[in-house]
């Protein structure tokens, strides 16, 4: 409005048109681009973002298949057999062997410390393991009866007589080790074999390791060996204490090979659990971390002008290997990895000097369990339940309530004088399914390992606990 001055006449504003009182309607001009009062957003198409987030997958799987694709290249060699029957995707069997090269030694040979099989399903998401002893007696083409772990051996001395020219010593040795425990398995009989062979000696085995940055076992009880074998043909002393630890390759290593504190069976145990601690490394890394390992991997195992240290006939580039890894990664849970020994217990055994003669049937029955998709079914759990409550009757209640939700309960018995305030279940076999539901039913904590003081056949051992007699 125009000012009015004293006499009652409008004047006009300085710069405009004289005022006719008139209603005028002004247009609002807009504000200037950037100006402070009107605050542009840029908005980013819905489409653009889209794309932009389509771009950084294909370019983190871009990457992680050419580091792959790399590793490849230096550890993954032909197989003399021929092509595998099966897909890791859809099942398949791969040997694990661990042997003893001395590249700097030719002259003494090699040997094969450790046979292990595993069955890989990636669209079942499990993966179950059996050990082989390497003492366990088979036939072999020319010395005739002999011990398994000379399977290798015997392989890699006759490359060019066994598989013809051009195949190499360590490729002759993992074809003629998987054909000779195919062989003992009676794979021939359920229409498979080994598939594919992984070769590991031990300075592979310890890179590997230290290429995670360790890995932490949770080792059962003390062990102390006196006659630990050092690679220059001597002995130490080593020990081991219970309780979780963190080991670096050159340690965990060691666990793994000492037998002379119990036996090769309870070294095969320590061997598995190995492989689960492995496992549960990876798993707690997110899929980026596990692309930044590949590298340190395969520098570790395949040094450019070296023999790799780890080699394999599996394909490990193949898209459908790349699948069934990425699938078991995403789903399985390591405690649940199916853990298979052949051994005196569960399958009945004969000697013949050092060899082990195994009993076939129950040779059959165990492979059956192993080439089963892990849980309760396949595990077939004995439960002995101990009272350490002092209240007469509560273990033979509680064995009843036990096998009235399923389980297989055997004579219930008294626990070892002591204070028992909670109830524990201890997994003492490959039971973890069973072990798991049955905490669960009684409230109970889960140990993995034997209880203090109790010996018994069962594979899990209930203690209950003054817990369990307040519960009544």
């Amino acid at each position: 409005m125009p000012d009015k001055p004293s006499n009652g006449q409008y004047v006009t504003p300085r710069g405009g048109t004289p005022y006719t009182g008139e209603t005028r309607v002004m247009r609002r001009l807009n504000a200037p681009s950037g100006s402070p009062s009107t605050p542009q957003r840029r908005r980013w198409p819905l489409g653009r973002i889209l794309l932009g987030l389509m771009m950084m997958i294909v370019l983190v799987i871009g990457l992680g298949y050419w580091q792959v694709w790399q590793l490849a290249q230096r550890v993954v060699v032909s197989d003399p057999r021929g092509p595998a029957l099966s897909s890791p995707l859809l099942g398949a069997n791969i040997l694990v062997v661990g042997v003893d090269i001395r590249r700097d030694r030719p002259e003494e040979g090699v040997r094969s410390d450790t046979l292990m099989l595993i069955r890989f399903d990636g669209m079942g998401g499990w993966v179950n393991l059996l050990s082989i002893p390497r003492d366990t007696q088979v036939e072999l083409d020319e010395p005739g009866p002999s011990k398994i772990n000379a399977a290798y051996a015997y392989g890699y001395r006759h490359a060019t007589e066994l598989y013809g020219d051009g195949v190499t010593p360590e490729q002759a040795g993992m074809a003629y080790a998987a054909d000779t425990v195919s062989r003992f398995l009676n794979f021939d009989q359920r229409g498979m074999r080994v598939d594919y062979v992984v070769q590991v000696d031990f300075d592979g085995f310890a890179a590997l390791i230290d290429a995670l940055g360790g890995i932490t076992i949770d080792v059962p009880r003390r062990i102390v060996d006196e006659a630990y074998p050092t690679p220059d043909y001597g002995v130490m002393r080593v020990e081991f204490e219970p309780g979780p630890q963190r080991m670096d390759g050159a340690r965990a290593l060691i666990y793994a090979r000492t037998r002379h504190a119990d036996s090769d069976f309870g070294r095969t145990e320590r061997q598995q659990q190995v492989v689960q601690a492995i496992v549960q490394e990876i798993q707690q890394r997110n899929w980026f971390e596990r692309i930044l390992l590949i590298p340190r991997l395969r520098d570790a195992i395949a040094q450019d002008g070296e023999t790799p240290a780890i080699v394999t006939t599996l394909p490990i580039a193949n898209v459908d290997t790349l699948l069934a890894v990425a699938r078991v990664a995403a789903n399985l849970d390591p405690a649940l990895i199916g853990r298979y020994r052949i051994e005196p217990g569960t399958v009945a055994v004969q000697t013949n000097g050092s060899n082990l003669i195994w009993e076939a049937n129950d040779v059959a029955a165990l492979v059956t369990r192993w080439l089963t998709p892990p849980g309760e079914a396949s595990e077939q759990a004995q439960v002995q339940v101990f009272n350490g409550a002092g209240v007469v009757g509560l273990a033979r209640r509680t064995s009843e309530k036990l096998a009235a939700n399923g389980f297989t309960p055997l004579s219930p018995a008294d626990a070892p004088p002591g204070e028992y305030p909670r109830t524990v279940v201890y997994q003492i076999g490959n039971t973890p399914f069973t072990a798991r539901r049955l905490a669960q039913l009684l409230g109970a904590d889960l140990v993995v390992g034997s209880p203090p003081g109790i010996s018994s056949q069962a594979d899990i051992v209930v203690i209950l606990g003054n817990d369990a007699a307040n519960g009544e």
